[in-house]
């Protein structure tokens, strides 16, 4: 087991983590980040930190009112502990019980696992959460998980969803998985689910491949069915017509939503005027006529 091996070879806990993290993993973080991804207290992280620092294993710099750790790949030592810790994690992978329930539960959900096994071990929204602290081991799960909750997006328990990922710190790693999945499908309301959750002081990425990254969207997209993404012309004309209406005066979006309103709703339009530039977010006032009691 790698767990067992890793205590072996190290005393601490913490240290078989963060070299796990950052020198095998190879990510480079802020304290607060790495402290999140190996479920410890920020303070023990920065204790041990300065013990790696001082050893040489790993580098931090001041950047941007954070200090930012990563694997100091120059030392002598740092290439063989990257060995052993590889094995450790090699000879754990097989028999890690947790994980299969989390791969066989992501299959039986229909993600595109190939030949694993599909066998439903936990609930929808409890196996997309721990499939994303398992993708900071495994950054390939980023390209499945965004097929997940596309095909569900309408049966997942948003709520659910978030508080679990809360309880194990995941929140910012949620939201870029569903901003994947939001980018990719076409689906971009599915970004409001978890709006509340992003955090805008973070300033690194939250995994090793970042959202910008036009292959893994390209990949995401690829693996979709077709009935869950919006087709490539639908998609440059809902944007082509969202940046029409961005540029419109506010005049002109008042009577477009007006328009719309007469259009979906003849009846009561006529007896309730600015009821549709309301419903699409717009406001409008009237104006008093030169005889109104208001124009004097």
């Amino acid at each position: 087991m790698a767990g067992d091996l890793a205590k072996a070879l190290f005393q601490s806990r913490t240290r078989a983590a963060l070299l796990e993290t950052v020198l095998r993993d190879d990510v480079s973080d802020s304290l607060s980040g790495l402290a999140r991804r190996v479920g410890l207290s920020q303070h023990t992280v920065a204790v041990e930190v300065r013990n790696l620092a001082a050893a040489g294993l790993v580098n931090v710099e001041s950047v941007g009112g954070a200090d930012l750790v990563r694997a100091n790949r120059a030392h002598p030592a740092v290439g063989l502990l990257v060995q052993l810790l590889t094995l450790a994690h090699a000879g754990n992978s097989p028999s890690d019980d947790s994980d299969h329930e989390v791969m066989e539960s992501l299959a039986h959900f229909g993600a595109p696992l190939g030949a694993r096994k599909a066998r439903q071990h936990l609930t929808l929204e409890v196996t997309l959460v721990r499939a994303l602290r398992l993708a900071g081991r495994a950054p390939s799960l980023l390209e499945v998980l965004p097929v997940v909750i596309v095909k569900h997006r309408k049966r997942l328990s948003w709520p659910t969803l978030k508080e679990e990922a809360r309880r194990l710190k995941l929140k910012a790693e949620l939201v870029m998985v569903v901003e994947l999945a939001a980018d990719a499908s076409g689906f971009t309301g599915l970004t409001a689910h978890v709006a509340e959750l992003r955090d805008h002081r973070r300033k690194s990425a939250v995994f090793p491949l970042h959202i910008a990254d036009d292959a893994l969207r390209a990949r995401i997209r690829r693996n979709l069915p077709r009935s869950e993404r919006l087709s490539n012309a639908a998609q440059m004309a809902d944007a082509s017509e969202r940046e029409r209406i961005r540029r419109m005066s506010l005049g002109d979006r008042v009577l477009l939503a007006l328009d719309l309103g007469e259009r979906l709703h003849p009846a009561s339009a006529e007896g309730a005027p600015g009821t549709a530039a309301r419903g699409a977010g717009l406001t409008t006032s009237r104006r008093p006529a030169n005889g109104d009691p208001g124009s004097r």
